[in-house]
């Protein structure tokens, strides 16, 4: 009898522990549909890609008509790959911001006296400032946004877009994007800090969530709405390790299109520039310290220039300012650089 009564607790603890074992499975581990980017032969027309599309009963996510292509989540039996309209099919990857550190916490502007970040002072910014017409300039910042109603930054916001809900403001919910704002563009109005380029037109292209995460396919329409947008200049303090093709598709276009494109080179501590930052249309950007010696957690294979990305002061959400660290500080200081140089070439 007690043998039974054993026998039947540890059924139990069994059961129990395979229950608990089917709870820790990855979503993606149970999901067979993972999500993908499309892209159809130029001949390929919309119509037929949706007739393509029902054909593999393949439910499509979004449309990215620049490079003809759709995201959809396929199973791994789904025969679309065998369509001879299929150029190429590839993961939508997750792309990431490149911040560190935070540092300081959120000072009100009230309780803050204008300052030039350290950063902008070694880049000789200041040399720029009342010679340069730099407002002729349209700078699209490829982020989780901006804070749209920050003191420092509203009178040089003039438009935004959001990749992930097109029916919604491209306002900041992470901090990075208005971090990023305030190195390139915060204004000389006697308060919180003076970017780079303080009069510099600046537009809130929101591809990142509040994690600071967001698909590929989430910067292609980023980037895309730039191209239409007419845009001379794009920040990208973004990256991944994967490398894209329909990623670089858009960036060439980008490229043929007149824009110059920035990115951060990616805090892997001594590695490889990532992706966009290593595409040759793309300037990677390394960060260094306040010394000018390179910051440890910086890449540096493949990196075309450095820049301030160590205990950068900017401005952040609710009003507020905050010290980062990261490539993906580094990368606006240089986009500013560039912004000030191009008005003086005309």
């Amino acid at each position: 009898m007690l043998k039974q009564k054993l026998n039947f607790v540890a059924l139990i603890v069994l059961v129990l522990i395979l229950v608990g074992m089917s709870s820790t499975v990855p979503a993606s581990a149970l999901n067979k549909q993972d999500r993908k980017i499309v892209v159809f032969s130029n001949t390929t027309d919309e119509n037929q890609v949706d007739e393509i599309l029902k054909k593999h009963d393949t439910e499509k996510i979004k449309n990215l008509p620049s490079i003809n292509g759709v995201v959809v989540n396929l199973s791994k039996d789904n025969k679309l790959r065998d369509q001879k309209e299929v150029k190429y099919i590839e993961d939508d990857f997750v792309v990431s911001i490149n911040k560190k550190t935070t540092n300081i916490p959120e000072i009100p502007p009230s309780t803050v006296s204008q300052i030039i970040p350290w950063g902008i002072e070694y880049m000789e910014a200041p040399q720029y400032w009342g010679v340069s017409n730099t407002d002729n300039v349209k700078i699209g910042i490829v982020d989780t946004g901006i804070d749209l109603d920050h003191p420092d930054l509203v009178k040089n916001i003039k438009g935004g877009f959001n990749a992930i809900r097109n029916n919604k403001s491209a306002n900041d919910d992470n901090g990075h994007g208005t971090h990023v704002a305030g190195i390139i563009a915060a204004s000389m109005n006697e308060i919180g800090v003076v970017g780079m380029v303080p009069d510099a037109d600046i537009y809130a292209i929101k591809a990142l969530d509040s994690n600071g995460d967001g698909y590929v396919s989430d910067i292609i329409e980023g980037i895309d709405w730039a191209i239409k947008n007419d845009l001379d200049i794009l920040n990208m303090s973004i990256s991944t390790t994967n490398n894209s093709e329909s990623l670089h598709d858009i960036v060439k276009k980008a490229n043929d299109a007149g824009i110059i494109m920035v990115a951060a080179a990616g805090n892997n501590y001594g590695g490889a520039s990532e992706f966009p930052a290593t595409y040759p249309e793309v300037v990677s950007v390394g960060a260094i310290d306040e010394n000018g010696s390179i910051a440890d957690f910086s890449a540096l294979e493949g990196v075309d220039v450095y820049a301030p990305g160590v205990d950068i002061y900017s401005t952040y959400l609710s009003n507020g300012y905050l010290s980062m660290s990261g490539t993906s500080m580094a990368a606006p200081h240089y986009t500013g650089k560039l912004c000030a140089e191009l008005i003086e070439s005309e």
